[in-house]
């Protein structure tokens, strides 16, 4: 939502585009609208999704909250929202979050959404929030992949380039994305679709290696050469590779071992989303959602994810989303390289 130049005019252009995004969300007339941002957030934003809300016949008001703290040592990354900030999201239907770092793994977040919130997150440009409006195809394909998800014990990712990774999920719940947070606390981010579950985290056993062209998130670089991560009893104990295993190992090393478990891991939903976005956008933050949500993609991850009902609390979170990679479910196959092979699925 970094785009430059901007005029008062944009927030205008924006309303009805935000309108059918609040309506996949199911804001309606007589409904509370919490528009949720800071001091670094483009200011065309709130205004539009204000504007939105309104036309749809919610009471809505705007909260903005500063994005350099006082206390200087805090620094500056995730948003947190202040008790009363809280307290009155909380009285909300549905918060609007468009704040630049977002309240994702937090325990804000999750106290908002323990009170029946829902919350929807914005961050992408206008022009991918327009060629992945909600979309009741991707809802679908979340909501058959999930029943699928839900019977499976024993997860398996293999590689041509030599992943062989297996674990154990048990009766870990399955998260869904399909961009709207279309049910009381729910939390959803428009232009995702992924499905997910987290691991039972000492399972995780064998090796992953990361293919060129694969991403890596916070980077958000493309792979230039393979990284090779061996994992034993649910730790990454080694990453081995060239200038990306060398980022990712200090990123690594700034927190502690449950940083190195596995979070989560599934495959994308999203058939309008492309791989190349990021490497064209990423100065305006357009892509990163996207190369999350290829379709039949594979997506894993470092680090924190109790907010996904895993049991690993970490410093990090890590998204890394591969270019080649085979999944499978209690044997049988689901994605592989960016396609289906459960075709009830796709």
């Amino acid at each position: 939502m970094i785009r430059l130049p901007t005029t008062s005019n944009v927030s205008a252009d924006l309303v009805h585009l935000f309108r059918q995004g609040l309506s996949g969300s199911r804001l309606r007339a007589g409904e509370s609208a919490v528009i949720y941002a800071d001091t670094f957030t483009n200011p065309q934003y709130p205004a539009a999704f204000l504007a939105a809300a309104r036309d749809l016949g919610a009471e809505a008001f705007q909260i903005v909250q500063p994005m350099i703290p006082f206390d200087l040592a805090r620094g500056i990354g995730r948003a947190r929202p202040t008790p009363l900030m809280i307290e009155t999201m909380k009285g909300a239907d549905l918060v609007v979050d468009v704040t630049t770092g977002g309240m994702l793994y937090s325990n804000e977040q999750t106290a908002i959404l323990g009170a029946g919130t829902r919350i929807l997150r914005v961050r992408e440009p206008e022009d991918c929030l327009l060629r992945m409006l909600p979309s009741e195809e991707v809802r679908g394909r979340a909501k058959r992949g999930a029943v699928r998800f839900a019977r499976a014990a024993r997860l398996r990712l293999t590689s041509a380039g030599g992943t062989d990774l297996s674990m154990e999920k048990a009766g870990r719940p399955i998260t869904t994305q399909y961009g709207m947070a279309d049910e009381p606390g729910r939390w959803d981010h428009w232009s995702t679709g992924l499905i997910c579950t987290t691991p039972l985290e000492e399972t995780v056993e064998g090796v992953l290696v990361i293919s060129p062209a694969s991403i890596l998130f916070p980077f958000e670089t493309y792979v230039t050469e393979p990284l090779v991560l061996r994992f034993e009893q649910g730790v990454a104990t080694s990453v081995d590779g060239g200038r990306e295993a060398i980022m990712l190992n200090d990123l690594l090393e700034r927190g502690d071992l449950n940083c190195r478990r596995l979070a989560h891991i599934g495959w994308g939903l999203e058939h309008r989303a492309r791989w190349d976005t990021l490497a064209t956008r990423g100065w305006d933050n357009g892509g990163g959602v996207e190369s999350r949500s290829i379709l039949g993609g594979v997506l894993i991850a470092l680090g924190e994810n109790r907010d996904l009902g895993g049991a690993n609390a970490a410093a990090l979170h890590i998204d890394i989303s591969l270019r080649r990679a085979r999944l499978e479910l209690d044997g049988d196959p689901i994605v592989e390289n960016g396609r289906f092979l459960a075709e009830e699925l796709a």
